[in-house]
């Protein structure tokens, strides 16, 4: 292998793969040193000048989810750099097709070198292209391989009655065998808060009685929430269960993190009696009967709070919730933690604040179509796709015509019947993997179309000229959320003017 001698502007990246930190775990050594040494030595070696190291402290597949990873696009698609060093080329990434093809479009159009130990890519170069894309699929699929495992072993483990969550649930200790035991100081607040419940207390009154005890919550905290006290009286953990795969994470094209779902029922992971309940079934059933009969499910609620799950406390950190007033002129707007300081607000202004904000900022986008040259991560993944599918479309098509040479091969006599079943057979297996190949970006970019959030101006403008007309509280909520993230208010105690408060708008464009 040929490497390029005394380069300038030479980036590291570095980051660390599950194999990496188990290892670690292990004892094996902080992984980012010792790659960082190895990258240095042939930094060294061939008289390479770095001007920037790239480190990824946080884990993620996605770009979207690895800060370090953008940063370093934006600077290679603006040619600071004439190659970046990496441990390996899937350490720059190995998610989905159009992380993939994002990476190699930005390093192909400015040129940039990727140098690995054992070998230079040149993306402008046809070989080095087709084997970095050959190279890309093996480890996505070596990814699919390592999570199909690995859901594949805690399912098992589930099934086995092993607690494999993160860490063990609160009022147990988790022994080396993964079985639950009751821990000896939170186990009893835990069968104090089902006491509570079977005398007929709310969640809202056990979580105040928690708090004025000083008993601490689960996350360390002296308050506590209902929204805790409700989690623990539903989790069937404490009557001594086991259930696995209740809730599933997706993620969604163009919006980092993931989005919480709730699994099918038969889709869960059940072992009964697993470990010592907390709670025995009378004292549930004693609690159940105190429940509410006429509550309604969640879906059958009518959302009256337009900003719901979108506006959150500055300080604390939890949801802002809509109160309606009947001794005030307006409806307020307030933190609902206990001790919090965050001082409440009219709803109105903070709505009618949050519209303005909105319609400002995408009146500057609209007028202003320049400041889109920035290539939007939406809008360059879905073209990049699209690239991708049309390549598949065109190695699809030189593999039909490659057959058919093939058959004009052996009627002239060139290949005899053995060597025309072997070619044959090769010529097939690549075309049933561009297939499969194929298959897959089209899946991709059709749910990438479907989820994404908008792309164009045009349409989060109209988000603001139907709010007003929305019908329900749902619908206006729905139209908020196509575009917005979330929203951080921030209000002291001593801000007395009706309208002083902050406003931090978090959006998904």
């Amino acid at each position: 292998m040929h490497y390029p001698t005394d380069l300038h502007d030479v980036a590291i990246y570095l980051r660390k793969s599950r194999q990496d930190a188990e290892a670690e775990a292990r004892g094996e050594g902080e992984t980012l040193s010792k790659h960082k040494r190895a990258l240095m030595q042939v930094a060294n070696q061939y008289g390479y000048a770095i001007s920037a190291v790239y480190e990824e402290i946080v884990s993620g597949e996605r770009i979207l989810e690895r800060p370090q990873m953008q940063a370093l696009l934006n600077a290679v698609r603006e040619m600071r750099y004439t190659a970046v060093l990496c441990m390996d080329i899937d350490r720059l990434g190995r998610g989905n097709m159009i992380d993939q093809g994002l990476i190699q479009d930005v390093f192909k159009s400015s040129g940039t070198l990727i140098i690995t130990p054992r070998k230079v890519y040149d993306l402008r170069d046809e070989l080095d292209e087709e084997w970095s894309e050959f190279e890309a699929f093996l480890a996505r699929r070596e990814l699919k391989v390592i999570n199909r495992r690995l859901q594949r072993g805690r399912r098992q483990s589930a099934g086995e009655g092993k607690s494999i969550s993160a860490r063990p649930p609160y009022g147990y200790m988790r022994g080396a065998d993964l079985k639950l035991s009751p821990h000896p100081e939170t186990a009893p607040i835990v069968q104090l808060i089902f006491r509570l419940a079977a005398e007929g207390n709310g969640t809202g009154a056990i979580a105040n009685y928690l708090s004025d005890h000083g008993i601490q919550s689960p996350t360390g905290m002296d308050t506590w929430l209902r929204s805790t006290v409700r989690f623990i009286l539903h989790n069937p953990v404490y009557r001594g269960h086991i259930v696995w795969g209740r809730l599933r994470y997706r993620k969604t094209p163009g919006i980092p993190g993931y989005r919480k779902e709730r699994a099918e029922p038969d889709e869960w992971i059940r072992h009964p009696y697993a470990h010592e309940p907390l709670v025995d079934d009378a004292a549930y059933a004693l609690y159940l009967s105190h429940k509410k009969t006429n509550t309604r499910s969640s879906t059958d609620k009518v959302l009256v709070n337009p900003l719901a799950t979108l506006i959150y406390c500055d300080h604390c950190r939890r949801a802002m919730r809509f109160q309606k007033t009947y001794n005030r002129r307006h409806n307020r707007l307030v933190c609902t933690t206990r001790r919090c300081p965050t001082r409440s607000a009219s709803f109105a202004c903070v709505e009618q604040k949050i519209l303005e904000s909105l319609d400002l900022f995408l009146s500057d986008l609209t007028i202003e179509p320049e400041m889109r040259n920035s290539r939007d991560h939406n809008d360059d993944a879905l073209q990049i796709i699209e690239k991708q599918i049309g390549k598949f479309n065109e190695k699809v098509n030189d593999m039909a015509d490659q057959r058919g040479r093939l058959h004009d091969l052996l009627e002239q006599g060139v290949y005899d019947a053995s060597q025309f079943r072997e070619r044959y057979q090769v010529l097939v297996n690549r075309t049933e993997a561009l297939q499969k190949q194929l298959a897959a970006a089209l899946a991709e970019r059709d749910h990438f179309t479907k989820t994404a959030p908008c792309r164009q101006n045009e349409a989060p403008v109209k988000v603001i000229d139907a709010y007003a007309a929305a019908p329900t509280a749902r619908a206006k909520n729905d139209l908020l959320k196509s575009i917005i993230e979330r929203v951080s208010y921030r209000r002291a105690p001593d801000w007395r003017k009706p309208d002083q408060f902050e406003l931090e708008i978090f959006l998904h464009i």
